[in-house]
């Protein structure tokens, strides 16, 4: 067995599962007549009082879509724009331009939101489908630093359980990981006459296996190298 030609294929397969998907693609409905197919969701209302300002009645929950290569689960990170899967998306991993750059504190916030609360989160439940959308849009847009969805520059002021379980939620945030994800951001690159009007910037995840497997392989292989190597000097 060529040892060296197998270590340099696990090296390449490990560096491969962190490249980033960054082709345009067309973003579709699995079911064309609702974007949610059945999952959970429900009606709120949501106040935003600053950029950009909005006190309306939306639907919140998990959007159910197929990026032409796998059926997703896609999440609204951008309440100054309608769904409306038109035009090209890009896949990014500095979100977004077409509206304002997230920081890295509110990157590294939704990275936590997903990894302490997503793996046993019921998206087929609407509080806690609301419930989480909610939440995501409180790290988003909330400018006092303190996450409640019941209160602030961001709030809901409908629908007391989605509410409770935005704030349960948000109150993982910084604990334990229950699964590790990429987060993949899906950026609208405009349609219409020059590309001048946009839909709704989204993100969505993909579980990743637990480091200390893929580690642990590539240790073992490493180190069965470097012995066969010692045995033919």
């Amino acid at each position: 067995m060529n040892f060296k030609a197998a270590f340099s294929a696990l090296a390449i397969l490990l560096a491969g599962t962190s490249m980033a998907f960054s082709a345009p693609i067309a973003l579709t409905k699995t079911n064309p007549n609702s974007v949610f197919d059945g999952g959970g969701r429900k009606s709120l209302r949501i106040v935003n009082n600053g950029d950009p300002m909005v006190n309306q009645r939306v639907t919140a929950g998990g959007f159910r879509l197929n990026t032409g290569a796998a059926d997703i689960i896609a999440w609204c990170v951008d309440i100054a724009h309608s769904l409306s899967l038109k035009g090209l998306y890009q896949v990014t991993s500095t979100p977004f331009s077409n509206t304002f750059t997230f920081s890295e504190t509110q990157k590294s916030n939704i990275k936590s939101l997903f990894e302490t609360n997503y793996s046993s989160l019921d998206l087929n439940n609407n509080n806690q489908s609301a419930g989480f959308q909610l939440a995501l849009w409180e790290l988003i847009y909330e400018k006092s630093g303190n996450f409640d969805v019941k209160d602030g520059s961001f709030k809901s002021t409908t629908n007391t359980d989605a509410r409770n379980f935005a704030n349960s939620f948000l109150g993982n945030l910084g604990g334990a990981v229950t699964q590790s994800y990429k987060i993949d951001y899906y950026e609208s690159l405009g349609y219409g006459r020059n590309n001048s009007k946009y839909s709704q910037n989204l993100v969505s995840v993909t579980p990743v296996p637990l480091p200390a497997a893929g580690l642990l392989l590539g240790c073992g292989l490493a180190g069965f190298y470097l012995t066969q190597r010692r045995k033919k000097v």
